[in-house]
């Protein structure tokens, strides 16, 4: 793998796993609601999927050259050349396209589960907004 290849893996890797660190976080908070702790992982997913499907739309030769991978290469890691450039572009254009897919793929399963859970409950207040059920306790 070329530095500028491995650079822009890992830099959408990292991009990822804060996302995932959100949702992960949200839906151990939501835990008490199972079905709405996975829906609100797979609205996640699907918002990172939007943006990478948006950074890959918007991503030009220019962008990729103002980006975290191209400024973090040294000159001589760079692909040299016009073609070089734009070779390092499509693969960066590429990665994202495949991020976003596997967010989906992702997304999909979340809202499966989330269906499957709210219906095989029991109780029909499980799948309400937190408020209605704590107002409800009350």
């Amino acid at each position: 793998m070329i530095p500028c290849e491995r650079y822009t893996f890992f830099t959408l890797a990292r991009d990822a796993s804060f996302f995932l660190l959100g949702a992960v976080t949200l839906m151990v908070g939501f835990s008490f609601a199972p079905p709405l702790a996975f829906k609100i992982g797979a609205s996640i997913a699907l918002i990172f999927a939007v943006l990478m499907l948006l950074r890959s739309t918007l991503l030009t030769e220019e962008r990729f050259r103002r980006s975290e991978v191209w400024r973090a290469l040294e000159p001589d890691e760079r692909p040299s050349g016009e073609h070089g450039l734009r070779a390092a572009r499509d693969y960066m254009d590429e990665m994202m396209l495949r991020f976003a897919k596997s967010s989906s793929a992702i997304a999909g399963v979340l809202y499966g589960s989330a269906l499957v859970l709210s219906l095989t409950a029991t109780d029909p207040e499980i799948d309400g907004f937190v408020t209605a059920s704590v107002a409800s306790l009350q």
